[in-house]
């Protein structure tokens, strides 16, 4: 492995979405602050885009299109904090990608670190350049703070000025068709020298932003409306850099009390571009002594693998998330996708972040606990009972999906029926017991976590309607989007989502157990919510009477009526479309429906095995008195593989997963599919392959999808079912896998390789390898052969 696979490194100039998403890569972040990886020379135009992000803070904007108003809340793309300007012998420096001759620009994993490195031709001189060099980093110790570090140097004598900006004119334009909407978020309130305080015009959160230059020469500040300058200027001799640091601050009054200016302005005074840079350095190499997945046998998945581990742990931190009221969005703080909002992808992060960082994935449930009485008021607003989180959330926890949207082809407005995926909760829920099973911690159930599941438990308990002998659940939608209600019903959702059922079924084992668990008090939570006994009776019923169907060679029906649908002819619309990933939005073209067929965006029924494997998902249907055959997971993988076009980035990952399984059951033949699954998620950012979407943001879901393959279906560790246990199953390109797990606060390192694997922890131990036990003594290597 070489140091490559430690940098993100790009040697060409490109512009557009291709740029845009390569900012969203090179994004640094602390869990509060996401900086995107824009050129600090560049304001927004078409080919830069330099957002600044903190967590949590949003705004609600109304735009009146087509006769409606239509409300928006964005995650809000704050002020500027390092935009420079250069002037050379007093003309503005003109930096495009028509002046930009070379560039090199490289994001460091190893110490949280974006150096670009850029030369320029001076306009209306084909002899004269400048070269410029920045560094920028983010503090992830002290979390208010960024740093960066500018240097210049011309190849003639020559006469230049920096000016150093906070740059308060901004708005939310990163996402092309979000900007025809109402984008400004905030009003600058006040400027001073060194400082600039903003307030979010809708949600009232107050943002002061502070910055210190030093340089080399004589400076001085100018100060408009909405921007702060600071201006320093020099005589520069041909080859001499001309360099300054800048150190900035940023917090809102959500995090921190007490007068932000002051708070701003210390934290700029206390410290150094140096002291930034250090404790980046200090933190990161710390981290990777841990958090390192190390591949030997590809290189390129290795280069990836710790990107994905560099972005997870940018939009979560265990120093800042604590103390913030926010989750991680899908697009985590690298992009305005989605409008920033939170949605089930937290399903994807919270398990990595419970093994790896259990302070973060504390915070992460936090933000779901701290808006169950929104979600009570939601299901009030829907006439439903309990606690139903909604798909989309931002600042408050209520629905922020559209009921309706545009259609613009005919100027008409049609439902909008994506708020349907009730599953959210489902996940929520999972997320909460996936904590509880890796740190072994009942804390958050204590702290209002059980109130939260018995109310989510309520809302399907009274949302499943007996008809017959078994109960249905209509009116929801599962993880596949393309699929929003039922040919000729009139009305939004599906019946019997399999993946909602199966879920359901699960949280009410989960209620049930909990119900038992003498270190907790169920009853307590039980009462303080209203539970009654006639809901748990009616629990105890559904959890062996939902209804399934499962046709006459164990495909299990993704919802009522999946079957009946017409079978869409892919290899036509491949012939005629190219890329079909996003196959609905072709047939809506034609003027067809997806609903009409079997088309699906994402695992469906089949997400079930990533969440809860093949043995669990078996067991649960079993539960409700339904049989399968011995190949049913093979032949369900063969059939809905078949529908999918995979127009969601998490639904390659599932796939992945199900096929290292049945490798493992002793097809061979699926080896290869799996590993091709696991090679084009993990690039789905890197290579972009939605299409330009990384513009938006990065992919956290799939990111976090992508170290689950490696992780547990690979490497075969299971953390969920009171015990450590590991059954790895290499693939053949690679040699070796080493990295470690977290466990109930036993630090464990695994080394595996093709027929052999090394385990050592820090304290003493029992883990299961291949359902043998096997006790670690703390601090000596245990060596161990398997047959995978």
């Amino acid at each position: 492995m070489t140091n490559e696979n430690w940098l993100l490194t790009y040697n060409d100039i490109v512009g557009g979405v291709k740029n845009y998403g390569r900012e969203s890569l090179l994004t640094l972040g602390n869990g509060f602050l996401g900086w995107r990886g824009a050129l600090v020379t560049n304001a927004y135009d078409d080919d830069f885009y330099p957002g600044l992000y903190g967590a949590g803070i949003f705004n609600q904007t109304s735009t009146p299109v087509a006769g409606r108003d239509v409300i928006n809340e964005d995650l809000v793309n704050l002020p500027s904090v390092a935009l420079i300007k250069v002037q050379i012998d007093g003309k503005s420096l003109l930096i495009n990608n028509s002046t930009i001759k070379s560039l090199k620009r490289s994001l460091n994993f190893k110490t949280g670190e974006l150096t670009d490195d850029y030369q320029v031709q001076v306009s209306g001189d084909s002899q004269h350049f400048v070269t410029i060099k920045t560094v920028k980093v983010i503090n992830p110790v002290h979390w208010h703070q960024l740093g960066l570090r500018f240097q210049i140097t011309s190849n003639y004598d020559a006469h230049i000025a920096i000016d150093a900006i906070i740059d308060g004119s901004v708005e939310n334009k990163n996402v092309a068709r979000y900007r025809d909407f109402d984008s400004q978020e905030f009003d600058v309130q006040s400027v001073q020298d060194d400082l600039m305080i903003i307030k979010t015009r809708t949600t009232d959160v107050t943002v002061a932003l502070a910055a210190k230059t030093i340089g080399e020469s004589v400076e001085k500040t100018t100060k408009t409306e909405n921007q702060v300058a600071t201006h320093i200027e020099n005589d520069c001799q041909a080859g001499q850099p001309f360099s300054i640091e800048r150190v900035m601050a940023v917090a809102s009054d959500l995090e921190t009390d007490g007068d932000l200016a002051e708070f701003v302005q210390n934290e700029i005074a206390n410290t150094t571009f140096d002291e930034i840079q250090r404790e980046s350095h200090d933190y990161w190499q710390s981290l990777w002594q841990t958090k390192d997945i190390q591949i030997s046998g590809d290189d390129a998945m290795q280069k990836l693998t710790r990107m994905n581990i560099f972005h997870l742990n940018q939009m979560a931190n265990p120093n800042a998330n604590p103390y913030l009221d926010a989750s991680v969005g899908s697009r985590g703080l690298t992009g305005e996708g989605y409008r920033g909002h939170i949605f089930w992808d937290e399903l994807f992060a919270l398990p990595y972040y419970s093994v790896n960082e259990p302070k973060s994935a504390s915070a992460v449930l936090n933000y779901r606990t701290k808006r169950l009485s929104a979600a009570e008021k939601n299901a009030i607003s829907e006439n439903e009972s309990g606690a139903m989180y909604p798909w989309q959330s931002g600042m408050y926890g209520d629905e922020q999906s559209q009921l309706i949207h545009l259609n613009t082809v005919d100027n008409t407005w049609i439902p909008d029926n994506s708020r349907l995926q009730r599953h959210i909760s489902l996940a929520i829920a999972y997320n909460m017991w996936v904590y509880q099973q890796v740190t072994g911690r009942y804390d958050h159930l204590d702290k209002g976590g059980l109130n939260m599941l018995i109310q989510v438990g309520r809302f399907w308990i009274n949302k499943a309607e007996k008809i017959g002998d078994r109960y249905q659940i209509k009116g929801v939608m599962g993880p596949n989007e393309f699929h929003e209600e039922i040919p000729g019903a009139h009305a939004g959702g599906l019946l019997n989502n399999a993946y909602t059922n199966v879920m359901v079924v699960w949280l009410l084992n989960y209620l049930h157990d909990l119900s038992q668990n003498v270190k907790i008090d169920f009853d307590a939570a039980a009462r303080a919510v209203g539970y009654t006994q006639n809901e748990a009776e009616k629990a105890e019923d559904i959890r062996h009477h939902l209804k399934l169907s499962i046709d006459n060679r164990g495909i299990v029906e993704q919802y009522e009526g999946f079957f009946k649908l017409e079978q869409l002819d892919f290899s036509a619309y491949q012939a005629k479309y190219g890329d079909i990933h996003r196959i609905d939005r072709i047939l809506k073209s034609e003027g067809k429906s997806p609903d009409d067929y079997q088309v699906i965006k994402q695992a469906d029924f089949l997400m079930l095995l990533y969440n809860l494997g093949a043995q669990q998902t078996e067991s649960l249907i079993h539960q409700l008195g339904y049989q399968l055959p011995d190949d049913w997971l093979a032949k369900n993988t063969a059939y809905y593989l078949d529908r999918t076009t995979h127009g969601s980035t998490t639904s390659r990952p599932v796939f992945a997963g199900i096929y290292v399984e049945l490798a493992r059951q002793g097809d061979t033949k699926f080896e290869t599919q799996a590993y091709d699954f696991l090679t084009d998620a993990i690039g789905s950012d890197y290579y972009d392959i939605q299409g330009g979407t990384t513009a938006e943001g990065v992919h956290m879901g799939v990111m976090g999808e992508t170290l689950s393959v490696i992780q547990n279906d690979y490497a075969g560790v299971d953390l969920l079912h009171g015990q450590f246990s590991i059954n790895p199953r290499l693939p053949k390109q690679w040699s070796e896998l080493h990295f470690t797990q977290q466990y109930r606060g036993v630090l464990i390192d695994i080394d595996i390789k093709p027929t052999v694997m090394v385990l050592m922890s820090d304290q003493a131990i029992t883990v299961h390898v291949y359902d043998k036990a096997i006790d670690l003594v703390a601090g000596e290597a245990k060596e161990v052969s398997y047959h995978g």
